[in-house]
């Protein structure tokens, strides 16, 4: 173990998340550059080779996010999530209730399937437009998607950036998050969607029934549909993606291959070639994912892994063990942002859950591994910029004029529901830990 080395590098690290966090900065150039750096000093001293950095990059996650991105920029443009936000009121007839309760459902349901921003991006104009012409508050609203949105991030591994690498990291497939999340996911959804309509929804002023039946009559899904042809295509290719990435093994490539043909079969209509698709990736993040994949690797070639063998975790009890790690995940998710933390703590992890004959601590992955999913999804509601689709909505609700949903009251009811999502899934940890701990 290097120590000077490790403080070198580390710092580096930190140098990172400070760049993503403030947007003054710009954080790929920050980000490359001390890649570049750690992995210069790392070579030198450690006499690493190109390779060796090279294999640090989980190149699968980023095929997965770079393929889930064209998905979603395909689901955009054919008005996909438009098309559903005003299906869900005119199914709800103009009950507020009903609509709050599909509202808040279908965004979790998306958020497990597209990035949790798009959904924002998409949603909450329409959910503004709609509470505009029904003389109504939006504020209750928005913040019933922002909090549940985050829940949908647990419930696929290919929901989120964070999610996608954990899962790359560990072997996670689609079953897995069925088999050891999906209870979880929804007692959460339906214990949150209670809550606000108890204490917040019931509150908010009744829909004046001829204001509900101007907008039903006013408002026409055909006409957001521009070509019902390609609507209906993808809207089912999509769904048959879902569908594979639960049945075949090999995520990375059933969902560039699933890209590649909703890519190619949409090209005669929407005459955007491949080459005008990828300008509309977010090149930055992926930048940014290889950059931390190297800098975690530069760590553990300079002995990050050894200070935590040193550590005497083999005394602590398994449930202990696990309910630290979810509080110490979830408070730094508040503050830091997620994709480091998650690349921070898959080492640490995985010497935890290696097998004692490898040279690790032999504990059950499942309760561990959990732990870190949640902490890292869940804890970034105990402030509101420790999530990126809080601040998104916050925006769109700034900008839009929403009187009821400002910083202040998004920090207090989300910290509040963080320390309720938190409490249940320490209640649920002392189910998980008995069974496979």
């Amino acid at each position: 173990m290097d120590i000077i080395l490790l403080i070198i590098i580390f710092t580096l690290f930190v140098l990172i998340i400070v760049s993503y966090s403030k947007s003054n900065l710009d954080f790929v150039a920050i980000s490359l550059f001390c890649c570049f750096t750690a992995a210069a000093i790392t070579g030198v001293l450690r006499g690493v080779e190109f390779d060796t950095f090279i294999g640090y990059i989980e190149w699968e996650a980023i095929i997965i996010i770079l393929s889930m991105s064209l998905i979603t920029k395909i689901a955009q443009d054919s008005n996909i999530l438009e098309f559903v936000a005003v299906k869900m009121f005119k199914l709800s007839k103009g009950d507020q209730r009903i609509f709050f309760y599909f509202l808040c459902v279908i965004t979790t349901l998306l958020a497990a399937i597209i990035s949790d921003v798009v959904v924002v991006l998409i949603l909450a104009p329409i959910v503004v437009r709609l509470c505009h012409f029904l003389k109504i508050r939006a504020g209750t609203y928005l913040l019933g998607m922002t909090i549940c949105i985050n829940i949908g991030s647990i419930i696929t591994p290919f929901s989120s950036g964070e999610n996608i690498i954990i899962s790359t990291a560990f072997g996670l497939n689609t079953l897995y998050f069925i088999q050891y999340y999906w209870i979880f996911s929804f007692i959460l959804l339906f214990t949150t969607i209670f809550l606000i309509d108890r204490y917040f929804l019931r509150k908010e002023p009744k829909i004046e029934e001829i204001q509900k039946k101007y907008v039903i009559d006013l408002i026409n899904t055909d006409i957001m549909v521009k070509n019902k042809k390609m609507f209906y295509f993808n809207s089912i290719a999509i769904m048959i993606t879902i569908i594979l990435f639960g049945i075949l093994p090999l995520l990375y490539l059933t969902a560039i291959i699933s890209a590649l043909i909703l890519v190619i079969v949409n090209r005669s209509h929407t005459k955007k070639p491949m080459s005008e698709l990828l300008k509309d990736i977010e090149w930055e993040i992926l930048f940014f994912f290889i950059s931390l994949y190297v800098v975690i690797g530069c760590l553990i070639e300079a002995g990050f892994g050894e200070i935590f063998e040193m550590i005497p975790f083999e005394a602590l009890n398994p449930f202990v063990l696990a309910f630290l790690i979810l509080i110490i995940i979830s408070f730094i998710s508040g503050v830091v942002a997620n994709t480091p933390t998650a690349l921070i703590f898959i080492p640490i992890i995985g010497i935890l859950t290696e097998p004692i004959s490898n040279g690790g601590f032999g504990f059950s992955s499942i309760p561990l591994l959990f732990s870190l999913v949640i902490g890292i999804n869940l804890g970034g509601n105990f402030l509101p910029s420790g999530a990126a689709c809080d601040m998104m909505t916050l925006k769109i609700a700034r900008d839009s004029g929403v009187e009821n949903f400002n910083y202040k009251r998004l920090l207090k009811v989300g910290a509040t529901f963080a320390f309720i999502h938190i409490g249940i899934s320490i209640l649920y940890l002392l189910i998980l830990v008995p069974i496979f701990g």
